[in-house]
Protein backbone atom coordinates (compact mmCIF):
# COMPACT_ATOMS: atom_id res chain seq x y z
CA UNK A 1 0.00 0.00 0.00
CA UNK A 2 2.95 2.34 0.55
CA UNK A 3 4.28 2.04 -2.99
CA UNK A 4 4.61 5.24 -4.95
CA UNK A 5 3.39 5.02 -8.54
CA UNK A 6 6.31 4.42 -10.86
CA UNK A 7 7.05 6.90 -13.62
CA UNK A 8 6.11 5.75 -17.09
CA UNK A 9 9.09 4.91 -19.26
CA UNK A 10 10.14 7.76 -21.50
CA UNK A 11 10.34 7.16 -25.24
CA UNK A 12 14.01 6.48 -26.07
CA UNK A 13 14.60 6.56 -29.84
CA UNK A 14 17.92 5.35 -31.22
CA UNK A 15 20.54 7.76 -32.51
CA UNK A 16 19.68 6.78 -36.06
CA UNK A 17 16.01 7.65 -35.54
CA UNK A 18 17.00 10.98 -33.96
CA UNK A 19 19.13 11.77 -37.02
CA UNK A 20 16.34 10.77 -39.39
CA UNK A 21 13.92 13.04 -37.50
CA UNK A 22 16.48 15.86 -37.73
CA UNK A 23 16.77 15.41 -41.51
CA UNK A 24 12.97 15.31 -41.83
CA UNK A 25 12.52 18.53 -39.85
CA UNK A 26 15.27 20.18 -41.92
CA UNK A 27 13.50 19.11 -45.11
CA UNK A 28 10.20 20.52 -43.86
CA UNK A 29 12.01 23.77 -43.03
CA UNK A 30 13.50 23.79 -46.53
CA UNK A 31 10.09 23.30 -48.14
CA UNK A 32 8.58 26.14 -46.12
CA UNK A 33 11.46 28.56 -46.78
CA UNK A 34 11.69 27.69 -50.47
CA UNK A 35 7.93 28.12 -50.83
CA UNK A 36 8.21 31.60 -49.40
CA UNK A 37 11.33 32.50 -51.39
CA UNK A 38 10.48 30.97 -54.74
CA UNK A 39 6.77 31.72 -54.95
CA UNK A 40 6.82 34.92 -52.89
CA UNK A 41 3.56 34.60 -50.96
CA UNK A 42 5.19 36.97 -48.46
CA UNK A 43 7.02 39.89 -50.02
CA UNK A 44 10.56 40.37 -48.82
CA UNK A 45 11.61 43.25 -50.95
CA UNK A 46 14.77 41.61 -52.32
CA UNK A 47 17.20 44.37 -51.36
CA UNK A 48 20.11 41.94 -51.02
CA UNK A 49 20.99 39.99 -54.15
CA UNK A 50 20.48 36.22 -53.74
CA UNK A 51 19.11 36.73 -50.22
CA UNK A 52 16.42 34.10 -50.82
CA UNK A 53 18.94 31.50 -51.98
CA UNK A 54 21.09 32.12 -48.91
CA UNK A 55 18.00 31.72 -46.71
CA UNK A 56 17.08 28.48 -48.48
CA UNK A 57 20.52 27.10 -47.65
CA UNK A 58 20.88 28.30 -44.04
CA UNK A 59 17.46 28.37 -42.38
CA UNK A 60 16.70 24.62 -42.76
CA UNK A 61 20.08 23.73 -41.24
CA UNK A 62 19.45 26.02 -38.27
CA UNK A 63 15.94 24.60 -37.82
CA UNK A 64 17.17 20.99 -37.99
CA UNK A 65 20.01 21.53 -35.53
CA UNK A 66 17.77 23.44 -33.11
CA UNK A 67 15.23 20.61 -33.29
CA UNK A 68 17.92 17.99 -32.61
CA UNK A 69 19.33 19.93 -29.65
CA UNK A 70 15.85 20.38 -28.19
CA UNK A 71 14.96 16.72 -28.77
CA UNK A 72 18.19 15.48 -27.21
CA UNK A 73 17.89 17.73 -24.17
CA UNK A 74 14.25 16.72 -23.67
CA UNK A 75 15.00 13.00 -24.01
CA UNK A 76 18.14 13.10 -21.87
CA UNK A 77 16.55 15.06 -19.02
CA UNK A 78 16.05 12.94 -15.94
Amino acid sequence: MGHAPSKPKRWRPSRALRSILMVFVGFVGFVIVSGVVLYKPIMYGDMIENFGIVMMLTVPVIVAVAFRVGLDSWLDAE
